[in-house]
């Protein structure tokens, strides 16, 4: 039994680990144009804030879209079947492409429509739409790194897609403080710069993971003919699995949209206050995407191989962890929230209504986290993506959706009132199904053609 945990333990670290890290890293890009952006003013705070949230949605479909992939090439990866895992990228690699091309268009074409969506003050409109139209470009790198990483993941070579998130990292840091500040003789472009630097940010990515990837060995190194190797049975089975997930992650974007749009119309000092609260969620919340990440290689591997016991077991480890790191990370944040805020150059309302709110989510931490580990760590893992779907669909749109515009338009509560009300609203009835769910043993679904349930 020792070896046994020490061995998951080892297995879960080499994966978690390197992960947690990009993901901090490229956390880290948005609390890094928060903070000098902040600088500036809550409008132009705000304005960034809108035009990101539609560059967030584009990157929660990106994420769907390999979410689905990755279920194939995990369990690819452990049945040994090297063609199933290039034609499933292959798959990946075009339709991403596809919808990074789809959202750089309507980014370029309508962005004043877009950031209007959230806000009805013309000077963050603005800003916002200027914003929008440079950080576009960079939506087909973000396609090809999302593309490369998941391959490299799945397959348990994580250092490369880390390499390159702290290589651009590094130039996002250096292009933000001379481009919006304008320092070294550079121009001062403000929240404009900031779009830059992150556009070629994003560029840097992608040429070091596939760099990286082909220089090593990796299974990026694919011959096209098992790129284009996707029959209509493959192609049907693809669909089957990865559209629900494709469709979980755009439908629950777009109910986050909504929820943004509600912060945006109750004023620019709401959406401010959310945007600094943002930047901190995407901070602490790196653990549990790198647990989701060991999480999904590990229990995709062993169905591969059709151990179902230990995929099980696995799945529990992992919800425990879950748990434990929610209440340790929820305490910090908790102890630390007044340092944080003051490093934003925010006035006194935005930041106290940003003490209340993260307040808020420390305290809920728990009950955010457990419906995140087991429909993206797990059930998808074990091939199960349509439980997630319909589940996350009730509870967003014929629940927390309509209370949460009631609380912030109709009633008009204040702004941590109506945060917390979002979240409340959906996440215990969530908590209660989906552990329901993971109890019955039923996510566990075998994509691979060698391995079926007894």
């Amino acid at each position: 039994m020792t070896n046994r945990k020490s061995g998951f333990m080892r297995t879960m670290l080499s994966i978690a680990v390197p992960v947690t890290l990009q993901n901090l890293l490229f956390s880290s890009f948005t609390l890094i144009d928060t903070l000098m952006i902040g600088a500036l003013g809550d409008t132009p705070l705000a304005a960034v804030g809108m035009a990101g949230k539609w560059t967030w949605f584009y990157t929660i479909v990106l994420f769907g879209f390999s979410s689905g992939a990755s279920v194939f090439i995990a369990q690819y990866f452990g049945a040994g079947d090297i063609p199933g895992i290039h034609r499933t990228y292959g798959l990946l690699g075009g339709g991403a492409l596809a919808v990074s091309l789809a959202f750089m268009s309507a980014s370029l074409v309508v962005p004043e429509r877009i950031v209007g969506l959230f806000s009805n003050d013309p000077e963050a409109v603005a800003i916002g739409a200027a914003y929008l139209r440079v950080i576009a470009l960079s939506y087909p790198f973000q396609a090809l790194a999302r593309s490369g990483g998941t391959l490299l993941q799945g397959t348990q070579r994580v250092m490369i897609p880390f390499a390159g998130a702290l290589v651009s990292v590094a130039v996002n840091v250096a292009f933000n403080a001379l481009l919006i500040f304008g320092l070294c003789g550079f121009p001062a472009l403000g929240a404009t710069g900031a779009a830059i630097a992150s556009t070629l940010a994003a560029a840097v990515n992608a040429a070091v993971i596939y760099a990286g990837g082909l220089a090593r060995g990796t299974l990026l190194r694919a011959p096209l003919r098992r790129l284009l190797a996707v029959d209509g049975a493959f192609a049907k089975s693809y669909a089957r699995v990865s559209a629900p997930a494709l469709l979980n992650e755009t439908i629950w974007a777009m109910g986050n949209l909504v929820y943004s749009a509600v912060f945006g119309h109750m004023g620019t000092g709401a959406y401010a206050a959310i945007t600094v609260v943002k930047s901190i969620e995407d901070l602490t919340s790196v653990a549990f995407m790198g647990l989701c990440s060991s999480c999904a290689v590990m229990i995709g591997g062993m169905i591969g191989r059709g151990d179902l016991a230990a995929a099980k077991d696995c799945a529990k480890r992992h919800l425990l962890l879950t748990v434990g790191f929610s209440v340790v990370i929820g305490g910090g944040v908790l102890l630390a929230r007044a340092p944080l805020l003051s490093l934003f150059g925010v006035s006194a309302q935005v930041r106290s209504d940003a003490a209340a709110v993260l307040m808020i989510y420390a305290l809920e931490m728990v009950l955010r986290n457990i419906p995140l580990i087991l429909v993206v760590g797990i059930f998808r893992a074990g091939g199960d993506t349509r439980f997630g779907l319909i589940v996350d669909s009730v509870s967003l749109y014929l629940i927390g959706v309509p209370l949460t515009v009631a609380a912030g338009l109709v009633l008009g509560l204040s702004v941590p009132a109506t945060y917390l009300v979002m979240y409340l609203s959906e996440d215990v009835l969530k908590c209660a199904v989906y552990g329901l769910h993971m109890r019955s043993g039923k996510w566990i679904r075998p994509v691979t053609d060698k391995r079926r349930l007894p």
